[in-house]
């Protein structure tokens, strides 16, 4: 070790060579292109000492065992194991196993960062998809309800105006009906008129004739039969009293057969009159009643127009309605989609997102772990525990200066 050092530089020949060989200062402006014979690098057997680099796997073990211990690492203890097991300077298999778990851990740091982003991400997503998607739900079922009693509203103005229909074809039956009664009245009297001026015509006929034949001269047939029926006869004696039966010539009443035959006249004349007068108001009647058929009809009309708009508006209505309540199943399907979807990811992101500060601490205590034996692996000490030389004794700061280099000291 040092002694055997000491013996070298401090002999006799040694001396001499060097005061020969070493000049004084620094010597500058060497270029490493020659070959000097000599390889002047120190070995790292001459520099580290062989207890050094026996202790290096077991301070990488303890290093790797303290860590595995604290975060319950399987693979770290399994780690360690492995390197207690390494034989002294046959670290490379070690190393290697290591950098490969470093490797790991930064591998899975990303991966677990990428997740838990992707957890973030996606349950914004559901959350914003789902608003969306219930309030699109609430829009349709407004819109449903709307419809709902538009349609009602509609089918009841329907009904209304079928009411309407019915009872304006009632009241144009009865219109009918009446003007029907009314002209068989008309008929029936004109009718009735028209055979009694055929009676009293042939009547006068008769008279008029049996006069002529007779040679009976009346006159000119005049006067009103107004009064006729209004005026109530005279009698002499009494009205329930037979009058005496008295007979004359031919000649003596043709004064009362002038009147019978004007009476008789102005009877048909009236009854003519009559049905004139019938006539007229059956025409004024008539006019009349097709005058309210005719309004009647064009209400009819408009009230059937209306139930066609009526029944259309609701078909119309009803397939808006059908539509509305198809997009309303699409938007529920889609938003208990997104329901299933978040109960399938819930528990992992929530893992990872509950535990992501935990397992990041782990993986970092492991790398330290790691770093740490991997440091000792590769020949590094911590400074209180140095010893780049062996010393089986305690150095002595005084023996360099004991040393007699030439020159030096005499």
């Amino acid at each position: 070790g040092i002694v055997k050092a000491l013996e070298i530089l401090t002999s006799d020949e040694a001396r001499e060579l060097f005061a020969s060989s070493i000049k004084a200062g620094k010597e500058v402006g060497a270029s490493d292109s020659y070959d000097t014979g000599r390889d002047i690098a120190p070995s790292l057997i001459q520099i580290v000492s062989a207890n050094a680099a026996a202790e290096a796997p077991l301070r990488a073990y303890n290093a790797l065992k303290v860590q595995a211990k604290a975060v319950h690492s399987l693979r770290l203890a399994a780690l360690a194991i492995r390197v207690r097991e390494a034989k002294a300077g046959h670290f490379d298999k070690v190393i290697a196993a290591i950098n490969d778990m470093i490797k790991t851990l930064k591998d899975e740091n990303l991966a677990d960062i990428a997740k838990r982003d992707q957890c973030k991400e996606e349950y914004l997503k559901i959350e914003s998809t789902s608003k969306d998607l219930r309030w699109k739900i609430k829009n349709n079922v407004a819109k449903i309800d709307k419809l709902t009693k538009l349609i009602e509203l509609r089918t009841a103005q329907k009904e209304k105006t079928i009411e309407n229909i019915k009872e304006v074809d009632r009241q144009m039956g009865e219109l009918t009906a009446a003007r029907t009664e009314e002209n068989g009245a008309f008929l029936n009297a004109k009718k009735e008129d028209q055979d009694a001026i055929d009676l009293l015509m042939a009547a006068r006929d008769a008279l008029a004739s049996y006069y002529s034949n007779h040679s009976v001269a009346m006159g000119e047939v005049q006067g009103s039969v107004k009064g006729v029926f209004v005026q109530q006869p005279e009698f002499e004696v009494s009205a329930d009293q037979a009058p005496d039966a008295v007979f004359s010539d031919k000649g003596k009443r043709k004064g009362e057969a002038k009147g019978i035959v004007s009476i008789m006249t102005m009877i048909i004349e009236d009854l003519d009159d009559e049905i004139k007068n019938g006539m007229k108001a059956e025409e004024e009647a008539q006019l009349e009643y097709e005058s309210q058929m005719t309004a009647a009809k064009k209400l009819r009309e408009e009230l059937v127009a209306k139930k066609v708009s009526l029944e259309e508006a609701i078909a119309k209505r009803g397939e808006e309605k059908e539509a509305e309540n198809e997009d309303k199943t699409e938007n529920e399907a889609a938003l208990d989609d997104e329901v299933k979807y978040k109960a399938s990811i819930k528990d992992d992101c929530d893992f990872v997102i509950r535990t992501f500060e935990k397992r990041a601490a782990a993986r970092e205590t492991e790398m330290n772990g790691l770093t740490g034996a991997k440091e000792y692996l590769v020949g590094f000490q911590p400074s209180a525990g140095a010893a780049f030389l062996e010393r089986p004794k305690p150095f002595d700061d005084g023996t360099l200066a004991k040393v007699r280099f030439l020159g030096v000291r005499q």
